[in-house]
């Protein structure tokens, strides 16, 4: 069965965001070490504010805050141990990997060499007072006539770049080579440190093709490498690109190799199914709005002028005591009605569209709620689910691996009830 590598490398990119990200400031509290690696609690904020849980924590009760809290640092462990044990079986160095990072690199040098290009693109004085002066009050317009002339100068100064590039590298090209059907080590570019044939082009692995579509990736192909070579020339240092490459892409290659082994057809995908008949079940989903008091005697106030007519979102938008609801004017987007506050679920499940709920009590506070529409739930067969019972049937089986892989690099638990209680 051929593996989801786009879902599978998109899963574990996200747990390892956190890992290449700038530090957040925070709490320095070790949470968790792995041999002699440290995981932070400020790491721990950092992904959680990375997470899609963010938009219903502030909804939680502090024990379900706690278990997201917890959740999400056996995720950064896992991503963390996913990278040693890759490291460990030499994947780093496999043919793979070495290919993918020669890409990478080659393509964050070409970004940053014409980035460096178009920065140094100046709109001249006399040019900018002609533009302030025709556009004179209108600050928008000022502004797109800037982006337009920096824009149109780029590719001047883009073309005039790779002519100055080639000169310099001595390059040749031999368009009279680019014709469909070439041999794959046919030479069509080549000059210092550089060198283009026919099978370098992803052209070539078409069926029908013509000397114009060759011609058009060959100069794309060269202009790419151009650039990269001069950025290394200059010295431009995308060290910690790479590191966040490796960061990244290590443990999700590793998870694709396991992927192979765990599944070599799609018959244990569909026995775990037929085991776990629960997957198929689409639970309804409901469009919340939401006001958050910190008094009853408030929410019964503010519930009074929402049935007279004022908005709860606009309401919210001033006076809601969560933070994410009073950024969102207490639009909580989408929720699923197995989420959230047990409590607020069974206050709202009778609740029509439109309604305003009574006041519900919580340790968050008083909330009033209001649903703007619903997805309602149903029941999906295999062949409609069968990428969400990969996922689940892959990560039962990293649950396990991550046990072992614990046990293998000395996985030590350091955090406390108090840790998860802080954010």
């Amino acid at each position: 069965m051929k593996p989801n590598h786009r879902s599978i490398r998109a899963l574990f990119i996200a747990l390892t965001l956190s890992w290449s990200c700038p530090q957040a400031t925070g709490s320095s509290e070790v949470l968790a070490t792995i041999g002699s690696l440290q995981i932070t609690a400020s790491d721990l904020e950092r992904a959680l504010r990375s997470s899609p849980f963010i938009t219903q924590f502030n909804t939680l009760e502090e024990d379900q805050q706690a278990a997201v809290r917890g959740s999400m640092l056996q995720r950064l462990v896992l991503s963390r141990l996913l990278l040693i044990e890759a490291q460990a079986q030499n994947l780093d160095k496999s043919a793979q990997y070495l290919d993918e990072l020669d890409r990478f690199r080659t393509g964050i040098l070409h970004r940053r060499y014409m980035d460096k290009i178009r920065d140094e693109i100046k709109i001249p004085d006399e040019t900018n007072q002609q533009m302030k002066a025709q556009f004179k009050g209108n600050h928008d317009a000022y502004k797109a006539a800037q982006s337009a002339y920096i824009a149109d100068q780029y590719k001047r100064s883009r073309i005039d770049e790779i002519r100055r590039l080639r000169n310099r590298y001595h390059v040749q090209v031999y368009s009279e080579r680019a014709l469909p059907g070439a041999a794959p080590e046919t030479v069509l570019m080549e000059g210092e440190g550089i060198r283009i044939l026919y099978s370098d082009l992803p052209v070539q692995r078409e069926k029908q093709v013509t000397k114009e579509q060759i011609e058009e990736q060959l100069y794309v192909r060269g202009e790419l490498l151009l650039t990269a070579r001069a950025a290394v020339d200059m010295g431009i240092d995308i060290s910690d690109a790479l590191d966040a490459f490796r960061t990244e892409h290590l443990p999700a290659l590793l998870v694709e190799n396991l992927e192979h082994e765990w599944l070599p057809d799609e018959a244990p995908l569909k026995a775990y199914f037929d085991s776990h008949p629960k997957l198929g079940q689409i639970v309804e989903r409901r469009h919340i709005g939401q006001l958050v008091l910190a008094t009853r005697e408030e929410a019964e106030e503010m519930r009074r002028r929402i049935l007279a007519g004022e908005s709860l979102f606009a309401l919210a938008g001033k006076y809601s005591i969560d933070p994410f609801g009073r950024k969102n004017n207490g639009d909580m987007g989408w929720i699923k009605e197995d989420r959230g506050s047990p409590v607020i679920n069974a206050a709202i499940s009778e609740l029509k569209d439109g309604e305003v709920s009574e006041v519900i009590e919580t340790p968050l506070g008083f909330h009033l709620i209001t649903i703007l529409e619903r997805k309602p739930g149903e029941t999906r067969p295999y062949p409609l689910i069968k990428d969400k019972v990969r996922q689940m049937y892959l990560s039962e089986k990293l649950t396990t691996y991550a046990q072992d892989l614990a046990q293998k690099f000395n996985v030590v638990w350091q955090i406390s009830d108090q840790s998860q209680k802080q954010n």
